[in-house]
């Protein structure tokens, strides 16, 4: 039952037949319902902390782990890194050595700096407030890596321009006499340059090297090309001349049996033919000879051995 200045209620209890009345004033009632919304939204407010403090551990808990990986990432990195930089010195070494052989000038310190030296970029970002507690530094990392990127970049244009350089020396290269023609068997019995002739007694410029060895020794070609001939010429006997290229010839002479035919290419190291004593000759041995531009040159010029000279 509701009256003008609060709610009255009547408890009726039917065994005892009696009536009880309770009677609750407006201000009571909103007093009561006040409370309980407040403690209602108190409990609610704690449960919800709770509950935030318990994810926000989760989330912190995780966060320091994520930073520990990073930390072990930026470590390892670091000493990759390090590794680099010291394997790319190296290669600045090498490359060095690789200009001489290909007869390239060395780079130039000033261009090896511009390649190497400078800012990271005009707006590099400050990493700091993002960083685990760690003593890396991620934008010395950053700066180090863009450092190596350009050395990497610089280094890799000077091979392009070795290699370049190489490729177009490599046939000449292989066309250039450079080993001994029967592989250091025997030795050196006669010089380039004048000598006194073994049948006269004359002295007479003796065009090449005579290598003392037993008849049926191996000879190679010292160098690639073309068999220009094989014949048997007076004084020099049974006789192989090999066309080089590049205004080069070598000249295999007193042998006793030939191995190539002429027109016929070879490689250096291909066995085309066997020593002996054919021709004008005193004993069994091998005549080489080295022309350029048919000129004879001393052939130890081309010799890549210590063989002594007797």
């Amino acid at each position: 039952m509701k009256t003008g200045d609060g709610f009255r209620f009547f408890l009726i209890n039917d065994k005892k037949n009696s009536v009880n009345e309770l009677f609750f004033s407006k201000p009571l009632i909103y007093t009561v319902s006040l409370t309980m919304m407040i403690t209602i939204m108190g409990l609610g407010a704690v449960l919800f902390s709770n509950f935030s403090d318990t994810q926000y551990g989760l989330k912190v808990k995780s966060l320091k782990n994520q930073n520990k990986e990073l930390v072990r990432i930026m470590e390892d990195m670091k000493i990759r890194l390090d590794d680099a930089e010291v394997q790319l010195t190296e290669l600045v070494h090498q490359d060095e050595a690789l200009r001489i052989y290909a007869n390239l000038p060395s780079v130039d310190e000033d261009v090896r700096a511009l390649g190497t030296g400078g800012s990271v970029n005009d707006f590099s970002t400050d990493y700091s407030d993002l960083m685990p507690v760690t003593d890396l530094n991620i934008n010395s990392l950053e700066a180090n890596l863009a450092t190596l990127g350009r050395e990497v970049t610089l280094q890799l244009n000077s091979y392009e321009q070795i290699y370049s350089k190489l490729s177009q020396d490599v046939v000449r290269l292989r066309c250039t006499p450079a080993i001994d023609p029967v592989n250091n068997r025997g030795y050196l019995t006669s010089s380039f340059g004048v000598r006194s002739d073994p049948f006269n007694g004359k002295r007479r410029m003796h065009h090449g090297q005579d290598f003392g060895v037993l008849t049926g020794t191996p000879v190679y070609a010292t160098a690639d090309g073309v068999v220009k001939s094989r014949n048997s010429h007076t004084g020099y006997g049974h006789t192989v001349i090999l066309n080089h290229g590049y205004g080069t010839r070598t000249i295999y002479a007193h042998l006793s049996r030939f191995v190539v035919k002429q027109g016929e290419k070879v490689k250096r190291g291909d066995l085309i033919a066997y020593s002996g004593n054919s021709g004008r000759s005193t004993g069994p041995h091998l005549h080489y000879e080295v022309r350029v531009n048919n000129i004879p040159v001393n052939p130890r010029h081309y010799f890549l051995t210590n063989k002594l000279e007797l």
